[in-house]
């Protein structure tokens, strides 16, 4: 592995990424691309064309996230996609079908899953997501925020035991989603009727440092308004 193969443009995809996600899932997101570089010496050649490579794969990358438009994409709200997100799509599936690095493959199909979630095609979100979940190469933060997002686009209507296992992966001490995964589970509790449940785990959650300041103040209201109803 050499790290300086996407230096010129490493720093500008995390950040892009980093904004994309924070914005669509009101979460702290990090964007990792993992890059496989060809030798030394010798092959000096050969690792110079692989960098042109790899940069042109990140300008097309680039190109589609432009395309999308992602900022406008309301989480739970489906919307025809534009003749320019239409566009991304096809770009970002040829990233994925490509000698693209491992890396940006993934965040092409999390890219493409958002959008199809946006206009309303659930079944190839769900399908994408379960991909980069299901993918031992990629990398494991990415595989983790795809498995919840399959979780929370099925929170009203998905088999519960389904959920709960799969949110049994990441709700464990030190996960980085483990306060999201919390809140799923709470959702869930409620769903099911298990009130009580839902009210620890809320409490929890409202009261942990480790938790976004959002996510603490949206468990802390539905608390309220759990113990306001008397249920």
């Amino acid at each position: 592995m050499a790290d300086d193969i996407f230096r010129e443009v490493d720093e500008d995809l995390r950040a892009e990424r980093l904004r994309a996600l924070a914005r669509r899932y009101v979460v702290a997101a990090v964007a990792v691309v993992a890059v496989i570089c060809a030798g030394v010496g010798g092959w000096q050649y050969q690792a110079w064309r692989a960098r042109q490579a790899d940069r042109a794969w990140a300008a097309t990358y680039f190109a589609a996230l432009h395309a999308a438009d992602s900022s406008n994409i309301t989480p739970g709200e489906t919307a025809p996609l534009t003749p320019q997100q239409k566009d991304a799509l096809t770009r970002l599936a040829t990233l994925d079908q490509s000698s693209a690095p491992a890396g940006l493959r993934t965040m092409a199909r999390l890219e493409r899953a958002s959008l199809l979630a946006s206009s309303g095609d659930a079944k190839a979100a769900l399908g994408l997501w379960d991909q980069v979940q299901a993918d031992d190469g990629a990398d494991p933060l990415l595989r983790g925020l795809a498995g919840l997002l399959w979780v929370q686009h099925q929170i009203d209507d998905g088999d519960p035991a389904t959920l709960r296992s799969r949110l049994a992966t990441l709700d464990g001490t030190g996960k980085p989603w483990r306060a999201l995964a919390i809140e799923c589970e709470a959702l869930l509790d409620l769903r099911q009727g298990h009130d009580a449940d839902a009210r620890r785990r809320l409490a929890q959650l409202s009261a942990s440092p480790d938790a976004p300041d959002g996510l603490r103040s949206r468990a802390g209201g539905l608390l309220q308004t759990l113990n306001g109803a008397g249920l």
